[in-house]
């Protein structure tokens, strides 16, 4: 439904802004409440908005360089590119809060630089430096939706080319909290970034323990820059790329073979492998939609992901996951192979860019399994039997129906499952200690606390 705001030429601010999109009544709403908190102040009154430097070149080692990209969860240090520290950086100080700055879809996320490692960022991140604000209490109020909203009206440019500049972001509307208040929410997001860490921490063990199992660091992956193939290799498998018949790839799949457990995919479950249906999508949905964006590198990122209809998941059972079906992204550079395991309990569909698999619980644990396809041995396989073009990648569920899987002994398994579930408890505590604390920030400034 259409909706009209009037908003009088005297509360214009200034001639800087005159479309219509920046007097939409959920933004003008959003300030007002924060106004009427009682003590409140622009952020550049205590804070300073700066923005980073871009490397002119990223290297395999150096100094750290945190993207933009990178604010969704800054423990994945592993994501991180590197910049030779001769360059002329813009060093991160521990207690930054980092925003991001451009981008459809990612501008606006916001996290603390917590590490006392030197770190450096980029232009598309903008850093506020506070002086006289705790950043956790306000980064969480950046994050709430008093603050979320009061950066998202401040957004400008069209599609694609979205930006947020540190002049505007200094003009954010803050509720001045007690210090009591600041401090319990930096104490809530420590603890939350302390559960974060152990849920990489759990997950990493669990991969280890599945590799070391294997025997992987013992094998020769490296690349040949000349090879040859029978021909009636070719025709087995229907390809004539020279991507798929590299020995780097061969040779894994003859260890996995020779250690007498393995076993192809398709042999180890209890319906065929099946690619889910596109739904409609309702705002408030009863039904969580996964699509190919939330197949995260570890689990389904639920928080996120979209809603449809509970008709829909009723009349679509093709397209129903269940709660440890292990789903899988089944298209697309840098996201194509990464598998989860469903562990929440809501009724879930996924949509035609992912992959249900339902194993056989009594041979594959299907967390086992999930941990499996998104280790390195895993990965090879998808890299092996991923067909297509720049942009149009896909793994079909006839290809991945081949791939070989070690299985370990039940009780490896399950050893391995527990860490995986563990770090997915942990992850979810992580989640809802921030969300208590955006919640405690909403409700003091609604006079709710």
């Amino acid at each position: 439904m259409a909706q009209i705001s009037i908003v009088p030429k005297s509360q214009l601010e200034g001639t800087m802004r005159l479309d219509a999109e920046y007097y939409q009544p959920k933004y003008t709403n959003a300030v007002d409440v924060v106004r009427k908190h009682g003590s409140f102040s622009e952020l550049g009154q205590f804070a300073k908005v700066l923005r980073g430097r871009n490397p002119r070149d990223y290297s395999d080692n150096g100094i750290p360089i945190i993207r933009a990209i990178d604010l969704r969860d800054l423990t994945k240090t592993e994501d991180f590119l590197y910049a030779n520290p001769a360059e002329e950086l813009f060093f991160l100080k521990p207690r930054d809060i980092l925003i991001s700055s451009i981008g459809e879809g990612s501008i606006g996320k916001v996290s603390v630089f917590q590490d006392d490692a030197k770190c450096a960022t980029v232009s598309e991140v903008s850093v506020v430096r506070s002086t006289d604000y705790n950043p956790y209490a306000l980064a969480t109020f950046l994050r709430s939706k008093y603050g979320y909203l009061q950066l998202e009206r401040r957004i400008t440019g069209s599609t694609g080319q979205l930006h947020l500049y540190p002049k505007d972001i200094v003009t954010v509307i803050v509720p001045l909290l007690p210090n009591s208040v600041q401090q319990t929410i930096e104490e809530i997001n420590i603890e939350a970034d302390r559960e974060a860490r152990k849920s990489k921490t759990l997950y990493f063990q669990a991969e280890q323990l599945l590799l070391d199992e294997i025997g992987f660091k013992d094998l020769d992956l490296s690349p040949q820059l000349y090879y040859t193939v029978p021909f009636e290799k070719t025709r087995e498998a229907n390809r004539l790329d020279a991507e798929h018949f590299q020995p780097k790839y061969e040779r894994l799949l003859q260890h996995l073979t020779g250690t007498g457990k393995s076993e192809p995919l398709g042999n180890l479950v209890v319906q065929p492998i099946r690619r889910g249906l596109q739904p409609n999508y309702m705002e408030g949905g009863k039904v969580i939609v996964v699509n190919s964006k939330y197949v995260g590198k570890q689990f389904v990122n639920i928080e996120q992901a979209e809603r449809t209809y509970l008709e829909f998941w009723h009349g679509s059972i093709r397209a129903q996951a269940r709660k440890y079906d292990v789903i899988i992204n089944s298209t697309g550079w840098g996201t194509i192979g990464r598998a989860n395991c469903i562990l929440h309990d809501e009724k879930t569909v996924v949509d035609n860019h992912v992959t249900i698999i339902r194993p056989d619980k009594q041979r594959c644990n299907p967390v086992y399994l999930a941990l499996y396809l998104n280790s390195k041995p895993g990965q090879m396989q998808t890299e092996k039997w991923l067909s297509g073009s720049s942009g149009q990648i896909e793994i079909y569920p006839l290809d991945l129906a081949r791939y070989v899987v070690y299985l370990s002994t039940m009780e490896l398994q399950q050893k391995a499952a527990d860490l995986v579930i563990q770090s997915w408890e942990a992850r979810q505590k992580a989640r809802q200690l921030l969300e208590e604390a955006k919640n405690k920030v909403e409700d003091l400034i609604e006079g709710k606390a």
